[in-house]
C-alpha cells in the first residue's frame, strides 16, 4: 500500500522551473540581461537587412532578374535573408 507522500511523489515531478525562488526575486537581474541582450541582437539584426536591402537595391532590374527577383520583392527579400 502507498503512503499518502509517496503518492504525491509520483504525480508531481521537481524541475528547474519549478525551483526557481517564489518571489522572483532573482528575476529582475535575469529579465534586464535578456532585455539587454535582445535589444543588442535586434540591432545587429536591422543592420543585416539594412545591409542586405542597400546590396540589392543597387543592382539593375537585368541583374535581379538573373537572379530571380523583382525590384518590389527587394524589402520582403532583405527581411528574409535570402541573398
Amino acid at each position: 500500500m502507498r503512503t499518502k507522500s509517496h503518492s504525491l511523489a509520483s504525480r508531481w515531478t521537481m524541475t528547474a522551473l519549478a525551483l526557481q525562488f517564489p518571489s522572483g526575486r532573482d528575476n529582475a537581474r535575469r529579465g534586464f540581461t535578456r532585455l539587454f541582450r535582445d535589444l543588442i541582437n535586434g540591432f545587429r539584426e536591422a543592420r543585416d537587412i539594412s545591409y542586405r536591402y542597400q546590396q540589392l537595391s543597387h543592382l539593375s532590374d537585368a541583374e535581379l532578374a538573373a537572379l530571380k527577383m523583382r525590384r518590389e520583392d527587394l524589402p520582403r527579400i532583405a527581411l528574409r535573408g535570402r541573398t
